[in-house]
Protein backbone atom coordinates (compact mmCIF):
# COMPACT_ATOMS: atom_id res chain seq x y z
CA UNK A 1 0.00 0.00 0.00
CA UNK A 2 1.44 3.38 -1.02
CA UNK A 3 1.98 6.06 1.64
CA UNK A 4 2.18 9.72 0.63
CA UNK A 5 3.53 12.47 2.85
CA UNK A 6 2.91 16.16 2.33
CA UNK A 7 4.69 19.06 3.97
CA UNK A 8 3.27 22.58 4.18
CA UNK A 9 5.66 25.43 4.83
CA UNK A 10 5.79 29.21 5.02
CA UNK A 11 9.01 31.01 5.93
CA UNK A 12 10.54 28.07 7.81
CA UNK A 13 14.12 28.40 6.61
CA UNK A 14 15.44 27.48 10.05
CA UNK A 15 13.57 24.16 10.21
CA UNK A 16 12.47 23.00 6.74
CA UNK A 17 15.59 20.93 6.06
CA UNK A 18 15.10 18.93 9.25
CA UNK A 19 11.48 18.31 8.30
CA UNK A 20 12.39 17.00 4.85
CA UNK A 21 15.24 14.86 6.18
CA UNK A 22 12.95 13.30 8.79
CA UNK A 23 10.64 12.03 6.04
CA UNK A 24 13.52 10.81 3.89
CA UNK A 25 14.97 8.84 6.82
CA UNK A 26 11.83 6.78 7.50
CA UNK A 27 12.29 3.04 7.98
CA UNK A 28 9.21 2.55 5.81
CA UNK A 29 9.89 4.69 2.77
CA UNK A 30 7.12 6.97 1.48
CA UNK A 31 5.82 6.59 -2.05
CA UNK A 32 6.03 10.35 -2.60
CA UNK A 33 6.65 13.60 -0.75
CA UNK A 34 4.67 16.64 -1.86
CA UNK A 35 5.87 19.98 -0.47
CA UNK A 36 3.60 23.02 -0.66
CA UNK A 37 5.49 26.26 -0.05
CA UNK A 38 3.07 29.11 0.60
CA UNK A 39 5.07 31.93 -1.06
CA UNK A 40 7.98 31.95 1.39
CA UNK A 41 10.40 34.86 1.18
CA UNK A 42 13.11 33.73 3.58
CA UNK A 43 15.16 31.44 1.33
CA UNK A 44 13.41 28.21 2.29
CA UNK A 45 12.30 27.70 -1.32
CA UNK A 46 15.94 27.23 -2.31
CA UNK A 47 16.31 24.50 0.32
CA UNK A 48 13.21 22.74 -1.01
CA UNK A 49 14.43 23.02 -4.61
CA UNK A 50 17.78 21.54 -3.61
CA UNK A 51 16.18 18.42 -2.13
CA UNK A 52 13.74 18.12 -5.03
CA UNK A 53 16.68 18.09 -7.45
CA UNK A 54 18.38 15.35 -5.42
CA UNK A 55 15.20 13.22 -5.31
CA UNK A 56 13.34 14.07 -8.53
CA UNK A 57 11.25 10.86 -8.46
CA UNK A 58 10.27 11.24 -4.82
CA UNK A 59 9.96 14.93 -3.88
CA UNK A 60 7.45 17.08 -5.77
CA UNK A 61 7.48 20.75 -4.73
CA UNK A 62 4.78 23.34 -5.40
CA UNK A 63 5.59 27.04 -4.91
CA UNK A 64 2.54 29.25 -4.50
CA UNK A 65 2.83 32.63 -6.20
CA UNK A 66 0.95 34.24 -3.32
CA UNK A 67 0.13 33.20 0.23
CA UNK A 68 -3.16 31.25 0.26
CA UNK A 69 -3.30 29.99 3.85
CA UNK A 70 -2.90 26.61 5.49
CA UNK A 71 -6.32 25.12 4.63
CA UNK A 72 -5.93 25.77 0.91
CA UNK A 73 -2.35 24.43 1.03
CA UNK A 74 -3.53 21.21 2.65
CA UNK A 75 -6.28 20.82 0.04
CA UNK A 76 -3.82 21.41 -2.77
CA UNK A 77 -1.52 18.73 -1.38
CA UNK A 78 -4.35 16.21 -0.94
CA UNK A 79 -5.42 16.84 -4.53
CA UNK A 80 -1.91 16.21 -5.85
CA UNK A 81 -0.85 13.12 -3.91
CA UNK A 82 -1.66 9.70 -5.35
CA UNK A 83 -0.93 7.28 -2.49
CA UNK A 84 -3.52 5.14 -0.74
CA UNK A 85 -2.56 6.46 2.68
CA UNK A 86 -1.47 9.95 3.67
CA UNK A 87 0.16 11.66 6.59
CA UNK A 88 1.50 15.18 6.79
CA UNK A 89 3.90 17.56 8.44
CA UNK A 90 4.37 21.29 8.89
CA UNK A 91 7.68 22.80 7.86
CA UNK A 92 8.88 23.51 11.41
CA UNK A 93 8.19 20.04 12.83
CA UNK A 94 9.65 16.59 12.17
CA UNK A 95 9.06 12.84 12.35
CA UNK A 96 11.03 10.20 14.22
CA UNK A 97 12.35 7.44 11.90
CA UNK A 98 9.70 4.79 12.69
CA UNK A 99 6.67 7.04 12.29
CA UNK A 100 5.35 5.70 8.99
CA UNK A 101 6.14 2.08 9.79
CA UNK A 102 4.52 2.03 13.22
CA UNK A 103 1.37 3.88 12.19
CA UNK A 104 0.96 1.74 9.08
CA UNK A 105 1.26 -1.45 11.15
CA UNK A 106 -1.26 -0.11 13.67
CA UNK A 107 -3.69 0.85 10.92
CA UNK A 108 -3.52 -2.63 9.39
CA UNK A 109 -3.72 -4.31 12.79
CA UNK A 110 -6.88 -2.47 13.89
CA UNK A 111 -9.86 -3.82 11.99
CA UNK A 112 -12.37 -1.34 10.61
CA UNK A 113 -10.03 1.58 11.34
CA UNK A 114 -9.37 4.37 8.86
CA UNK A 115 -7.24 6.79 10.91
CA UNK A 116 -4.30 6.32 13.30
CA UNK A 117 -2.71 8.97 15.51
CA UNK A 118 0.37 8.75 17.72
CA UNK A 119 1.98 10.12 20.81
CA UNK A 120 4.30 13.08 20.19
CA UNK A 121 6.62 15.53 21.91
CA UNK A 122 6.31 19.29 22.29
CA UNK A 123 9.58 21.23 22.00
CA UNK A 124 10.45 24.92 22.01
CA UNK A 125 12.17 26.78 19.16
CA UNK A 126 15.58 25.43 20.25
CA UNK A 127 14.39 21.82 20.41
CA UNK A 128 14.18 21.70 24.20
CA UNK A 129 11.51 19.25 25.40
CA UNK A 130 8.40 20.87 26.90
CA UNK A 131 5.97 17.97 27.28
CA UNK A 132 4.45 14.99 25.51
CA UNK A 133 0.91 14.35 24.32
CA UNK A 134 0.22 11.29 26.49
CA UNK A 135 1.81 9.76 29.57
CA UNK A 136 2.41 6.02 29.82
CA UNK A 137 -0.57 5.67 32.16
CA UNK A 138 -2.95 7.50 29.78
CA UNK A 139 -5.43 5.56 27.65
CA UNK A 140 -6.11 7.84 24.65
CA UNK A 141 -9.44 7.56 22.88
CA UNK A 142 -9.86 5.04 20.06
CA UNK A 143 -12.69 3.73 17.89
CA UNK A 144 -15.50 6.26 17.74
CA UNK A 145 -13.81 9.44 19.00
CA UNK A 146 -16.29 11.99 17.66
CA UNK A 147 -17.22 13.38 21.09
CA UNK A 148 -13.55 13.43 22.13
CA UNK A 149 -12.66 15.33 18.98
CA UNK A 150 -15.47 17.86 19.24
CA UNK A 151 -14.53 18.61 22.86
CA UNK A 152 -10.77 18.25 22.29
CA UNK A 153 -10.57 15.80 25.18
CA UNK A 154 -8.66 12.63 24.32
CA UNK A 155 -8.24 11.19 27.83
CA UNK A 156 -4.66 12.46 28.14
CA UNK A 157 -3.17 14.51 30.95
CA UNK A 158 -1.69 17.12 28.61
CA UNK A 159 -5.17 18.10 27.41
CA UNK A 160 -3.78 18.85 23.95
CA UNK A 161 -4.81 17.83 20.44
CA UNK A 162 -3.21 15.05 18.42
CA UNK A 163 -1.19 15.85 15.30
CA UNK A 164 -0.07 14.36 11.97
CA UNK A 165 -2.40 11.38 11.88
CA UNK A 166 -2.25 8.78 9.09
CA UNK A 167 -5.45 8.11 7.16
CA UNK A 168 -6.80 6.75 3.91
CA UNK A 169 -6.65 9.52 1.33
CA UNK A 170 -10.21 8.94 0.11
CA UNK A 171 -11.52 9.73 3.61
CA UNK A 172 -10.48 13.37 3.23
CA UNK A 173 -12.44 13.69 -0.01
CA UNK A 174 -15.46 11.97 1.49
CA UNK A 175 -15.80 14.75 4.08
CA UNK A 176 -15.06 17.57 1.62
CA UNK A 177 -11.41 18.29 2.51
CA UNK A 178 -10.41 21.27 4.67
CA UNK A 179 -12.69 24.28 4.94
CA UNK A 180 -10.86 27.03 3.05
CA UNK A 181 -12.83 29.70 4.93
CA UNK A 182 -11.28 28.75 8.27
CA UNK A 183 -7.98 30.53 8.85
CA UNK A 184 -6.89 28.85 12.09
CA UNK A 185 -8.16 25.74 13.87
CA UNK A 186 -8.81 24.28 10.41
CA UNK A 187 -7.45 20.99 11.74
CA UNK A 188 -10.09 20.87 14.50
CA UNK A 189 -12.90 21.37 12.00
CA UNK A 190 -11.41 18.74 9.66
CA UNK A 191 -11.06 16.22 12.48
CA UNK A 192 -14.58 16.80 13.79
CA UNK A 193 -15.95 15.83 10.38
CA UNK A 194 -13.51 12.92 9.98
CA UNK A 195 -14.29 11.47 13.40
CA UNK A 196 -18.04 11.64 12.76
CA UNK A 197 -17.67 9.00 10.04
CA UNK A 198 -14.43 7.07 10.58
CA UNK A 199 -12.87 4.99 13.35
CA UNK A 200 -9.51 5.70 14.96
CA UNK A 201 -6.56 3.74 16.27
CA UNK A 202 -3.73 4.92 18.50
CA UNK A 203 0.01 4.27 18.55
CA UNK A 204 1.61 4.86 21.97
CA UNK A 205 5.10 5.33 20.55
CA UNK A 206 6.27 8.95 20.29
CA UNK A 207 6.50 9.39 16.53
CA UNK A 208 6.52 13.16 15.87
CA UNK A 209 7.78 16.43 17.28
CA UNK A 210 5.68 19.59 17.38
CA UNK A 211 7.59 22.84 17.77
CA UNK A 212 5.85 25.59 19.75
CA UNK A 213 7.02 28.86 18.25
CA UNK A 214 6.17 32.26 19.78
CA UNK A 215 4.99 33.66 16.44
CA UNK A 216 2.80 30.72 15.42
CA UNK A 217 -0.94 31.13 14.81
CA UNK A 218 -1.77 29.06 17.85
CA UNK A 219 0.22 31.29 20.23
CA UNK A 220 -0.88 34.66 18.84
CA UNK A 221 -3.67 37.05 19.88
CA UNK A 222 -6.81 35.56 21.41
CA UNK A 223 -9.43 37.30 19.24
CA UNK A 224 -8.93 35.19 16.07
CA UNK A 225 -9.06 31.99 18.13
CA UNK A 226 -12.31 33.09 19.77
CA UNK A 227 -14.05 33.88 16.48
CA UNK A 228 -12.78 30.80 14.63
CA UNK A 229 -13.73 28.40 17.43
CA UNK A 230 -17.25 29.83 17.58
CA UNK A 231 -17.48 29.55 13.77
CA UNK A 232 -16.42 25.88 13.91
CA UNK A 233 -18.78 25.10 16.79
CA UNK A 234 -21.78 26.62 15.00
CA UNK A 235 -20.86 25.00 11.70
CA UNK A 236 -20.63 21.50 13.17
CA UNK A 237 -23.54 21.64 15.64
CA UNK A 238 -25.81 19.78 13.16
CA UNK A 239 -23.51 16.76 13.52
CA UNK A 240 -24.57 16.24 17.14
CA UNK A 241 -28.32 16.06 16.42
CA UNK A 242 -28.36 12.26 16.51
CA UNK A 243 -26.58 12.04 19.89
CA UNK A 244 -28.19 11.41 23.26
CA UNK A 245 -29.26 14.45 25.24
CA UNK A 246 -26.51 13.99 27.83
CA UNK A 247 -23.90 13.71 25.05
CA UNK A 248 -25.13 16.91 23.43
CA UNK A 249 -25.00 18.71 26.76
CA UNK A 250 -21.50 17.40 27.41
CA UNK A 251 -20.22 18.72 24.07
CA UNK A 252 -21.96 22.07 24.56
CA UNK A 253 -20.55 22.51 28.08
CA UNK A 254 -17.00 21.54 27.11
CA UNK A 255 -16.89 23.85 24.09
CA UNK A 256 -18.61 26.59 26.10
CA UNK A 257 -15.93 26.32 28.79
CA UNK A 258 -13.02 26.53 26.34
CA UNK A 259 -14.47 29.51 24.48
CA UNK A 260 -15.33 31.25 27.75
CA UNK A 261 -11.69 30.98 28.83
CA UNK A 262 -10.67 32.69 25.59
CA UNK A 263 -13.22 35.42 26.17
CA UNK A 264 -11.88 36.12 29.65
CA UNK A 265 -8.35 36.47 28.24
CA UNK A 266 -9.66 38.91 25.61
CA UNK A 267 -11.46 40.95 28.26
CA UNK A 268 -8.36 41.02 30.43
CA UNK A 269 -6.29 42.30 27.50
CA UNK A 270 -8.87 44.97 26.71
CA UNK A 271 -9.01 45.99 30.35
CA UNK A 272 -5.28 46.68 30.27
CA UNK A 273 -5.81 48.78 27.16
CA UNK A 274 -8.88 50.45 28.74
CA UNK A 275 -10.94 49.49 25.67
CA UNK A 276 -14.43 49.45 27.19
CA UNK A 277 -16.22 49.16 23.84
CA UNK A 278 -14.35 46.02 22.85
CA UNK A 279 -15.11 44.57 26.26
CA UNK A 280 -18.84 45.23 25.90
CA UNK A 281 -18.86 43.83 22.34
CA UNK A 282 -17.32 40.50 23.35
CA UNK A 283 -19.53 40.11 26.41
CA UNK A 284 -22.73 40.51 24.41
CA UNK A 285 -21.39 38.42 21.53
CA UNK A 286 -20.68 35.52 23.87
CA UNK A 287 -24.11 35.76 25.51
CA UNK A 288 -25.84 35.78 22.11
CA UNK A 289 -23.94 32.66 21.01
CA UNK A 290 -24.55 30.70 24.22
CA UNK A 291 -28.07 31.84 24.99
CA UNK A 292 -28.28 30.42 28.47
CA UNK A 293 -28.72 31.80 31.96
CA UNK A 294 -25.40 30.14 32.82
CA UNK A 295 -23.59 32.17 30.13
CA UNK A 296 -24.84 35.44 31.60
CA UNK A 297 -24.04 34.52 35.21
CA UNK A 298 -20.58 33.17 34.34
CA UNK A 299 -19.61 36.33 32.49
CA UNK A 300 -20.86 38.52 35.31
CA UNK A 301 -18.90 36.51 37.90
CA UNK A 302 -15.78 35.92 35.81
CA UNK A 303 -15.41 39.24 34.03
CA UNK A 304 -17.64 42.13 34.96
CA UNK A 305 -17.25 42.05 38.74
CA UNK A 306 -13.51 41.39 38.69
Amino acid sequence: MKISVYITSYNKIQYIEQSIKSVLSQTLKPFEIVIIDDASQDGSQEVIKSYASQYPDLIFPVFNEKNIGIARCRNKALSLITGDLVTFLDGDDFFYPNKLELEYKQLIKCQNTQVVYSNFNYVDKTGELIDCFAEETDVPATGDIFINTFTRNYNVKSGSNYIYEMFYRNCAFEIGLYDKNIKIWEDWDFRIRMSKIFRYGYCSKINSVYRQLPDSLHTSHFEPHYHEQIKIYNKNKPLIKDLKKEEKNYIHNKVYSKIKSLLIKIIEDNRKERNIFQKIYYIFHFILIFRTRKAVSHIIRSVIIR
